[in-house]
């Protein structure tokens, strides 16, 4: 019965961060739309830091109090490293909801992002479109973004509520207006496939997400759970060249090309680690790579970097982490890249160096925005798997990481 479309402002009247509300009709005024879209994303680039693009939630409030029968079970919610390779949204929206296939890329990028399993992020989406016309243009995929940023901020909030699912839904199709007729079986519990090793800590496992002997910037831990970070080569403006710089797969897994400016890589061990604003992507879907294979630049011009919708500052690289469908803080204490740790601040984006700061284990104390993460990880062959991440060599153990 509606969908959703853009205005200036929000309903506080705070100019820069842009409003999501309801329209009855098909939105045809889209020209009109992007020129406000663009005009307040600038705004919201002047007060972001040198490189952003987190997803937030901006529409009305999300009503997170509902306690009636289980509309969604949670484990339907949970996009986990199996799901991740198994599932085809293409296949399923053909079959389901052929009129979301213009979708398609959208509903895999933020289903990737959030954490969220498509089927059900593509339920949702169906029912706010209901009865208009689906494009697939930027303004439907930004659409997709924030139902995906509703869904993810209630379900981060009430996770350990047995209706933390229900209550995401219903949240957001309240505060929007409209009205939920989901597949009945999603109130279902489905039966997960169990990671096959322990989640974190982990250290020694991952490298940066670039080539080996590359020195990158990182800015501040940012999304749920601090779980995304930003990295960039020598920083240039859109239009200036990314051809040199190379996001690398941290580790080896199965590639998933959810679009040409965002994939996945599915590790063998129940992690996944995701990119977004790509360009030339050079691995094809569902194809093996390799612990620092080239998988594409970063894009030089917005809208390749934004092809699925949402925004960004500059080029950069969004890197985020799960584990088994959980997101992961890339703090220090659960994770850390071989070559340097990080310790998220806090908040998102925290560049403050007394608060958030990269444990260079060569180099030193790395403050955030500064060029100097030299990825030094060693070449594949032995890493070191466990004390690591305090910088001390007395309990390193080595093992061949195939």
């Amino acid at each position: 019965m509606a969908r959703l479309c853009a205005l200036g402002k929000n309903r506080l009247g705070v100019p820069g961060v842009i409003h999501f509300t309801v329209r009855s009709a098909g939105c045809t005024d889209h020209g009109w739309m992007r020129v406000r879209l663009l005009s307040l994303l600038v705004l919201w680039v002047l007060a972001t830091p040198v490189a952003g693009s987190e997803l937030r939630w901006e529409g009305p409030p999300l009503p997170d109090d509902y306690r009636g029968p289980m509309l969604v079970d949670n484990s339907q919610y949970r996009y986990t490293a199996h799901d991740m390779l198994a599932f085809s949204t293409a296949e399923h929206l053909t079959d389901s909801f052929p009129e979301l296939l213009p979708l398609r890329s959208a509903i895999d990028t933020w289903a990737a992002r959030v954490g969220i399993h498509p089927r059900l992020l593509s339920a949702v989406v169906r029912d706010s479109f209901a009865g208009s016309t689906v494009f697939g243009d930027w303004v439907d995929q930004n659409t997709v973004a924030q139902l995906a940023a509703g869904l993810g901020e209630v379900y981060a909030l009430r996770a350990s509520d047995p209706l933390a699912a229900s209550q995401a839904v219903a949240a957001v199709s309240r505060a929007l207006g409209f009205e939920l007729d989901l597949p009945a079986d999603l109130a279902d519990a489905r039966q997960l496939v169990a990671a096959p090793t322990a989640g974190p800590p982990l250290f020694g496992y991952f490298q940066p997400p670039w080539e080996i002997g590359d020195t990158w910037s990182g800015g501040g831990a940012h999304g749920p759970s601090h779980n995304a970070l930003d990295f960039w080569g020598d920083w240039v403006p859109w239009g200036g060249d990314t051809t040199p710089y190379w996001v690398s797969a941290m580790q080896e897994g199965v590639a998933r090309v959810w679009s040409s400016c965002s994939m996945s890589v599915i590790h063998p061990n129940g992690w996944t680690t995701s990119y977004y604003h790509l360009d030339n992507i050079l691995v094809a879907d569902q194809t093996p790579v390799l612990r620092n294979d080239r998988l594409a630049n970063y894009a030089d011009n917005e809208p390749q970097a934004i092809c699925d919708g949402g925004f960004s500052t500059g080029p950069h690289v969004h890197m985020y982490q799960r584990y088994d469908g959980t997101n992961i803080s890339v703090d220090e204490a659960n994770v850390d890249f071989t070559a340097f740790s990080h310790h998220a601040g806090v908040g998102d984006y925290d560049t403050n160096c007394d608060r958030s700061w990269y444990n260079h284990f060569t180099v030193g104390t790395v403050c955030p925005n500064w060029d100097l993460l030299l990825n030094d990880a060693p070449g594949p062959g032995p890493l070191f798997e466990d004390g690591f991440e305090s910088g001390s060599t007395a309990n390193w153990t080595s093992t061949i990481l195939q």
